[in-house]
């Protein structure tokens, strides 16, 4: 029996590590996808700003054919301020160039702002076309660095698989059906063993003549709690 449960111990770190590396495992390409996100979420910052930039342009190009059409129509009434023949005339069309001055200080302070806005636009990308050359760098190097881990893992678990099941052949079938079964029902830990007389899966305490008889290795011991195969770790 104390072949067994040196067998039994084994296998439960062989799948303790089979955990550890398959949860690994299965992180990485989580990881891989998290950085694509974040390159993808600076890509979007650097298109929108490039496309806010463009509409900005537009906006100044609109306002630069409106700035000339009401200088044309400044002109226009102006030579037609000087052709009126009543005083009524003349001042209607004063009034219309005064109106169209006031128009034209408008279109100019938006043109003001759209060039304001325009150059922090250009700072803003400028900033950002940095940034993701350094992103894109840097992820590329991460993720090569992560596949390289995700190869090295894969073949870490099919290694265990094998020491598995050489260790499988070494247990009593009737055991290994009793380990699987508190295995499944207990997160994955099937074996714990005595440490500060308790159990190291659930830290109920142990009576201490049932240590005894856990030492000595003599049939299997299930932990009154947890119902954990008990054994006692080797000095």
């Amino acid at each position: 029996m104390k072949e067994f449960l040196n067998h039994l111990s084994v296998l439960q770190l062989i799948d303790n590590e089979l955990a550890t590396l398959s949860f690994k495992n299965q992180e990485i390409p989580k990881k891989i996808e998290g950085m694509k996100l974040a390159l993808k979420s600076v890509k979007d910052d650097l298109e929108l700003g490039k496309h806010n930039l463009q509409e900005l342009k537009k906006k100044y190009k609109f306002s630069e054919l409106e700035q000339k059409a009401i200088e044309d129509k400044i002109n226009q009434y102006s030579v037609q301020l000087y052709q009126a023949k009543t005083n009524e005339q003349y001042k209607a069309f004063l009034k219309e160039i005064e109106g169209q001055k006031l128009a034209k200080n408008k279109v100019e302070d938006q043109m003001l702002e759209n060039l304001e806005q325009a150059e922090l636009a250009e700072k803003k990308i400028e900033l950002l076309t940095k940034e993701l050359t350094e992103v894109e760098s840097e992820t590329q190097s991460k993720i090569t660095d992560l596949e390289k881990d995700e190869k090295d893992i894969k073949a870490a678990i099919k290694n265990r698989e094998v020491e598995r099941k050489r260790s499988v052949e070494n247990l009593n079938k009737d055991i290994l059906i009793i380990y699987e079964r508190i295995k499944k029902g207990k997160g994955g830990l099937a074996v714990a063993e005595v440490k500060g007389e308790k159990c190291s899966g659930c830290q109920n305490p142990i009576p201490p003549q049932i240590i005894i008889e856990i030492q000595k290795a003599e049939r299997l011991y299930f932990c009154e709690y947890c119902g954990r195969i008990l054994i006692y770790p080797h000095e």
